[in-house]
């Protein structure tokens, strides 16, 4: 139980320091979404991250490495189909939202992860 709340104080120290830092506007984000953002990895995140300790090591790691790939290429995706059509593609702008909103979660998710693996004692 004590590695659990470990690494979800870790992982709510670095959501905040992602907040405070303003890294996922300089990574594509909307400015406007910054506090959203921060809202949704660390909640959602959490969530997710407690639910994911359950899971073998392996299999957890694959699954929310690939779930943070997949929704930076969702957000990239949207960000320049969005652009490209001067604003008014609204299906574009949604999966730049979502697609950020899911990557925050995922990497959140996954830091806490890790470090509930990297406090296993030895």
């Amino acid at each position: 139980m004590k590695r659990i709340v470990v690494a979800v104080g870790i992982g709510l120290v670095t959501a905040l320091i992602f907040y405070l830092i303003e890294l996922t506007t300089l990574a594509g984000a909307h400015p406007r979404w910054v506090n959203q953002l921060f809202y949704s990895g660390a909640g959602l995140g959490t969530v997710i991250a407690v639910i994911a300790i359950q899971f073998a090591f392996v299999p957890r790691t694959i699954a929310l490495s690939f779930l943070v790939i997949a929704a930076y290429l969702t957000a990239d995706y949207g960000k320049a189909r969005f652009a490209a059509s001067f604003a008014e593609d609204a299906v574009a702008g949604q999966m730049w939202y979502f697609g950020w909103h899911a990557l925050c979660i995922a990497m959140i998710a996954h830091v806490m992860s890790s470090t509930y693996e990297l406090l296993r004692p030895a």
